[in-house]
């Protein structure tokens, strides 16, 4: 094979693949083993990234680059993972999909690779291998050509390694409330993971998701009602007056028809989020229903006149239009 011929090949399966190969890959072009150890030489214009995986350059890799190496790495020896094969999850799936408390792409330290049980392959670099107890669940094809199991799937394959009760309760109140899944579809991904519920950290998200709380300032303030010994509130309703709809409070008591209102730009999705919802409380006062606002920091550091506002009017409702106010629960 020409120097030409054996160049032009490897080119097309760089370009193709973000200069990510096998070592399988290179012998089936026909690369000599020896033409390899000379490129994977110190200051050669290849680097060897994990076992049987080579970087076509020089350098460090990209963020995409990292994941492709997992995957390759993670995929049977001797060839190509087939489409669905091998599954990215965990942080690299949750970063991915933007999560503000998983960070951002290019500080992900580990991969997550989620492999069919009975192989044989370790955790070796920066890839942490996961294993399915039975089948792999059906992952789907991202925009970037990568193989990913669903966010609810990466988030329970993060449980065992993730132990900080409040960052994982953040990233399951942010996969539910920016619709990358379902609330049924992660309670299930978390009940049916054997010894889950025992664990602090995912008892806590899913008592809190399930009461309706969609974000950590929500779990917050829910904890602060809790320990002062108010009712609990419903959290996230979908408010109707006269049949219609009025608006979804952070919080509400139907007993008393009184909302709780937390104002903070940092935890809306989006600047325009902050100015609805500042608009929303203005509507729910425009209706006749009492509205406690707080922020964050209110909450955290000086809660008691917030608490001693709900505690008053709580004890003195129903307020405005109770009878003509209907709700639905969170979904």
């Amino acid at each position: 094979m020409t120097r030409t011929d054996l160049l032009d090949p490897l080119l097309l399966l760089g370009a193709d693949q973000q200069h990510i190969v096998t070592r399988a890959q290179l012998r089936r072009l026909g690369v000599p083993s020896g033409t390899i150890a000379h490129r994977l030489r110190p200051g050669g214009p290849w680097q060897q990234v994990l076992p049987r995986v080579i970087c076509l350059q020089s350098g460090r890799l990209t963020p995409h680059q990292r994941l492709r190496a997992a995957l390759a790495y993670a995929a049977p020896k001797g060839r190509s993972a087939r489409p669905g094969e091998v599954l990215l999850t965990g942080e690299a799936v949750l970063t991915s999909a933007g999560l503000p408390s998983a960070g951002h792409p290019a500080d992900l330290g580990d991969v997550d690779v989620l492999i069919a049980g009975p192989r044989r392959v370790s955790d070796r670099g920066f890839v942490r291998i996961h294993r399915a107890a039975g089948p792999l669940p059906g992952g789907f094809e991202r925009d970037d050509g990568l193989w990913s199991t669903t966010v609810a799937r990466a988030l329970a394959d993060l449980v065992p390694r993730e132990g900080g009760r409040r960052r994982f309760r953040a990233l399951c109140a942010e996969a539910v409330q920016r619709r990358h899944c379902d609330l049924g579809e992660l309670l299930d991904q978390l009940l049916t993971r054997p010894g889950a519920l025992a664990l602090p950290q995912v008892a806590q998200a899913v008592e809190d998701l399930t009461a309706g709380v969609r974000s950590v300032v929500e779990g917050e303030a829910r904890e602060l009602v809790r320990g002062a010994g108010l009712p609990e509130p419903l959290w996230n309703p979908v408010l109707f007056l006269d049949g219609r709809f009025l608006a979804v409070p952070d919080a509400y008591w139907p007993q008393a028809c009184v909302a709780l209102e937390i104002d903070s730009r940092a935890w809306h999705l989006r600047p325009a989020d902050h100015e609805r919802g500042l608009a929303r409380a203005n509507r729910l006062t425009a209706a006749g229903l009492p509205v406690v606002r707080a922020t964050p920091v209110q909450l955290r550091r000086e809660p008691e006149p917030v608490l001693r506002e709900l505690r008053t009017l709580l004890a003195t409702g129903p307020h405005g239009p109770h009878a003509r106010i209907g709700w639905r629960r969170a979904r």
